[in-house]
């Protein structure tokens, strides 16, 4: 087999079942007769490089790995060769130094050097990265190199390890193209040519998804699988439970009213003005005017979703817990950073989103994890849903809060698993606050959001649907908006969210003492 994908689901300890093969590899090729003993490469998203390392250090006794050559930040320029300027891809030629790996290679002791690096990093490197002769080569979160003709994804190809492996627990985000590009990494071919691929698997229906998902997962002609795949409702079912509620409030006066002024631009323009539309829309059901500089209270008051999470908050605070706070607009981050101190007390509230450097986010994840061992009580993070939903380990809070939300199940689920994985001890409660407007009921953008993503959470229960940001769901929003959304007179929002729920096809129950709804 050239290579694997572990597509494990978020949190069953993909990283450290890679660990436990590569420490297998490294003692095996320090036997006696072993003709090849080459390094390895491990590939990552900046934010889990630190993660790496810590797990490494972790879990496998001194020396680890070997020599650790870690080849991002400014240690990139001290390996460059004498006189070199740039980067590889400017011209073409090798800027960087690996004489001593070479060297190690000469003399039989290639495997006890390993080599962590960034996509970028590789992308930029790849001529001087391609000319070392790997045992293994590790790409996590390898949904990174998911379009096949971008620099990273040739960079990430032209890599000469003798065994690829592939990390990602979502092996199909947006199209079914992705699940292409990745096995084109790890087993060039074994999935035909991408026009073959396009013509049967483009379109997904149940038969040709199923198909697919024994193609990769199953045995063939043989030979083992391209890939596996755990969910943890079948191999950790020792893992606390995860309950979901959502938290609808009514849309105030001047949410409303932005709202429907929204809504009648949207019915008016045309395809690109009702996209921009769309996602004016989206963000006037989180707040309708983040730029206000109004007191603080009366910022939350102007929001039925901040009205919705500082309920929430207060509840998890008087339980002395702890909690995520997914927000995907840097400037809401900071205000909100700014609203929860003033309201709770607190004198820190930490952030990490895209601008965190490494070294101070895994200090930001250390600190917070403190509560493990020494409860202090309330507290509480807030993060970037794309820049911290992957790869972080946060066991310390029990609550998720989603301010803000993407059409996309898979982003959400991944932000969930920060906390509902492997180390966690107790129950997860996950909660999406929800806007809804007066007049328009269950026909509210924040109801018809949750109608699509139970619909894509459904499709994706054989865990190869895609899930991600389709021209469709865009469409199908904007449809719904513009056909269903008649003003509806004399309902509650009790109402209101027992007609979603029918319309989702789901049992309707009745909102707890909080007014809370449930759903799964």
């Amino acid at each position: 087999m050239p290579g694997i994908l572990n597509a494990d689901e978020q949190g069953l300890g993909k990283t450290l079942q890679t660990i436990a093969f590569l420490a297998w590899l490294n003692e095996h090729m320090k036997r006696d007769g072993t003709v090849t003993r080459g390094p390895m490469l491990i590939v990552a998203p900046t934010s889990l490089l630190e993660n790496w390392e810590l797990e490494v250090s972790r879990h496998v006794e001194s020396p680890g790995l070997g020599h650790l050559i870690r080849l991002y930040g400014s240690a990139t320029g001290a390996r460059k060769l004498a006189g070199a300027n740039g980067r590889d891809i400017e011209n073409g030629e090798s800027k960087l130094d690996f004489s001593d790996v070479r060297g190690a290679l000469n003399a039989g002791a290639g495997h006890l050097t390993w080599i962590l690096t960034t996509y970028t990093t590789l992308t930029n490197y790849q001529h001087s990265l391609g000319k070392v002769p790997f045992a293994a080569a590790v790409f996590d979160e390898i949904q990174n190199i998911k379009n096949p003709g971008t620099l990273a994804a040739n960079a990430a190809r032209a890599m000469n390890a003798d065994f690829r492996i592939g990390l990602t627990g979502t092996p199909i985000e947006n199209s079914t193209v992705d699940l292409w590009a990745i096995m084109d990494q790890l087993a060039p071919s074994a999935l035909g040519s991408l026009r073959e691929f396009r013509d049967r698997y483009g379109t997904p229906d149940e038969d040709n998804m199923s198909e697919l998902h024994s193609r990769v997962f199953k045995t063939q002609n043989g030979l083992p699988p391209l890939a596996f795949r755990r969910l943890k409702e079948t191999v950790a079912r020792d893992l606390p439970t995860k309950s979901r509620f959502m938290h609808p409030r009514a849309m105030p006066p001047l949410q409303a009213g932005r709202y429907e002024e929204a809504r009648v631009k949207l019915a008016s323009g045309g395809p690109g003005a009702a996209l921009k539309m769309l996602h004016h829309i989206r963000s006037v059901s989180v707040h309708p005017a983040i730029d206000a500089q109004e007191e603080a209270q009366d910022f939350i008051d102007a929001s039925g979703r901040l009205t919705a999470t500082f309920d929430i908050l207060r509840r998890i605070r008087s339980a002395r817990e702890r909690a995520l706070v997914f927000i995907e607009s840097r400037q809401m981050q900071f205000r909100f950073i700014e609203l929860v101190r003033a309201e709770f007390g607190l004198a820190r509230v930490d952030l990490i989103n895209g601008d965190t450097p490494i070294q101070k986010r895994q200090a930001i994840v250390n600190r917070f994890q403190e509560h493990l061992t020494n409860d202090g009580g309330f507290d509480l993070l807030v993060l970037g849903p794309k820049a911290a939903g992957t790869g972080l380990t946060l066991t310390a809070a029990t609550h998720v809060i989603h301010l803000s939300r993407w059409w996309n199940p898979a982003v959400e689920e991944q932000c969930n698993d920060r906390v509902h994985r492997l180390g966690q001890t107790r129950p997860i409660t996950v909660h999406v606050p929800m806007a809804v407007h007066p007049e328009y009921r269950e026909h509210s953008f924040d109801l018809l959001l949750q109608s699509l993503m139970q619909k894509k959470r459904k499709l994706a229960s054989s865990a190869l649907w895609p899930m991600g940001d389709s021209a469709d769901d865009a469409a199908h929003l904007q449809h719904m908006l513009r056909e269903e959304g008649e003003p509806i007179s004399g309902r509650t929002i009790d109402d209101a969210m027992a007609a979603m729920m029918r319309r989702d096809g789901v049992s309707s129950a009745a909102p707890n003492s909080m007014g809370a709804w449930e759903y799964r």
